[in-house]
This record gives structure tokens, C-alpha cells and sequence, in this order.
């Protein structure tokens, strides 16, 4: 990254070595010192980032004899001093696997943190709409604007200017399944992810960088939706695997 111009990059979509994992192939970080080298890295996002760009962090902290470690959360609030925390997700896993502990129950999710370099983001809701759920969107469509809400609701919203409609903004909740395929890579989190985050952060032509590309989702993901992509990282056997699924897409 440190190679890179200032202010050339529109995203950054990437799930860095969690802490102590992946050791045989990255070496491993202990949880002690992780936060401050992740935030090491996150300097060098911001500082490549363009101001309208956006930097998603896919992570979970893992259990440590018997409690949840804190590190993931140390991390967090380190990134947020460097940028703007603007959001949340959870990535609901529609398939996850057994802990292998008689004490939890399946693990069936992980965060995605959204940090932005300025308010000013890049942002698209209209291309992630999904269909409505709601039951009385009949109704409600036919009560539109007829003075039968006047006033704000619970959460400040004057529902006098709402807008019904068949197709709605998504929450920030995505329900997708582990990836299961063989990509030789011991950690692949579904190509559903930087597809939806790509949509809704960059327009085509942009350029979709990842970090820690690993088995090359992020930059197939980027392909498909014609952006521009670039992906690093320091096996170069994980980078062999990305060129030969990059290329498959020819």
C-alpha cells in the first residue's frame, strides 16, 4: 500500500488474518498486538482512500479459553479515531458451522464495519433495493399523503413526506451463506458480500481495492459488477489461486 499515489482508491472491501489465526500462512498476529497493527493499516487506507471513499472491514472475534476476546472491539475504536464509524452490519450466516463447544450454540454471524474518510461518501441505496415485506403496503400506498399520519413518529420521521413503494432500502442485515466451494483458501467469505457493499459504495469505473485478497473474492466480485479492481497479498500461492479465478471469468 505504501507504493500507492494518495486519494487513488474509491473502496476498500477486505477480512484481514483475524488475530493468532491463519499462522502458517501469514505468520500471525496476537490479539495484544493487533489492534495497533490493524490501525496501522488503516492509516495507509485513509491516506490512499479517496474523500468520497468508504472502507469495509469484514471480522469476529474468536473465544479464547472460554471468553469472547476483546480485541475486535479495541480495533473498532482505534479505526474510528482515524475515520468516521457510519455503520454496522451483521452478516447472517444462513448455513453456519457447529463451534464444537458443548458451552455455545452455532456461531451464525459476523460484523462488517463501515468507515467512511468524510460525510461526504459515496453512497447508491438505489442499487441494493430490495422488495417489500410489509403487509399493509396496499393500504398504506392508498393512504399516502391523505393527512391520516400528521405527525412524526418514534423515530422523528414526518410520516406526512413518507414514500410507499413495492421496492425499499435493505437493512443493514445480510443474510447470505458461508461459502462452502473450494477455493484453496481456508477463509472465503461469500462473493455476496463485496457485491452488495460495491454496489452500494462505488459506481462503475471505480476502483475496488483489497489488502488481504486472499482467494481473490473481492476483486472477482469487482469484475462482474465492471469495476475497476486491485487485490495484494503476501502468499503468493493465494495469489496464483485469484489470477486462475480472474482468469476463468475471461
Amino acid at each position: 500500500m505504501r507504493t500507492l499515489p494518495d486519494g487513488c482508491v474509491d473502496t476498500v472491501i477486505t477480512s484481514p488474518p483475524y488475530a493468532e489465526q491463519r499462522a502458517s500462512t501469514y505468520g500471525g498476529i496476537s490479539e495484544d498486538d493487533f489492534p495497533e497493527w490493524m490501525c496501522g493499516v488503516g492509516r495507509e487506507i485513509h491516506r490512499i482512500l479517496k474523500p468520497t471513499g468508504s472502507f469495509v472491514l469484514n471480522i469476529k472475534e474468536h473465544v479464547n479459553n472460554g471468553a469472547r476476546s476483546t480485541y475486535v472491539l479495541k480495533t473498532v475504536i482505534g479505526l474510528a479515531g482515524i475515520f468516521i464509524w457510519n455503520d454496522t452490519f451483521i452478516w447472517n450466516k444462513t448455513n453456519p458451522f457447529p463451534t464444537g463447544s458443548k458451552k455455545r450454540l452455532k456461531d451464525g454471524f459476523e460484523y462488517c464495519y463501515l468507515f467512511t474518510k468524510t460525510k461526504d461518501y459515496k453512497f447508491n441505496p438505489n442499487s441494493v433495493l430490495v422488495k417489500s415485506t410489509s403487509k399493509w403496503i396496499e393500504s398504506e400506498k392508498r393512504r399516502k399523503n391523505k393527512g391520516v399520519h400528521n405527525t412524526n413518529n418514534g423515530s422523528g420521521m414526518n410520516m406526512r413526506v413518507r414514500y410507499i413503494a413495492d421496492m425499499v432500502r435493505p437493512s443493514n442485515v445480510l443474510t447470505l451463506p458461508v461459502d462452502t466451494s473450494n477455493h484453496l483458501h481456508p477463509a472465503v467469505f461469500p462473493l455476496g458480500i463485496p457485491e452488495f457493499f460495491i454496489k452500494l459504495l462505488t459506481d462503475e469505473g471505480d476502483l475496488v481495492y483489497d489488502p488481504f485478497s486472499g482467494s481473490g473474492t473481492t476483486c472477482i466480485a469487482a469484475k462482474t459488477l465492471e469495476r475497476n479492481y486491485m487485490g495484494t497479498d503476501t502468499s503468493e500461492e493465494y495469489v496464483a489461486i485469484s489470477q486462475k479465478r480472474i482468469e476463468a471469468l475471461q
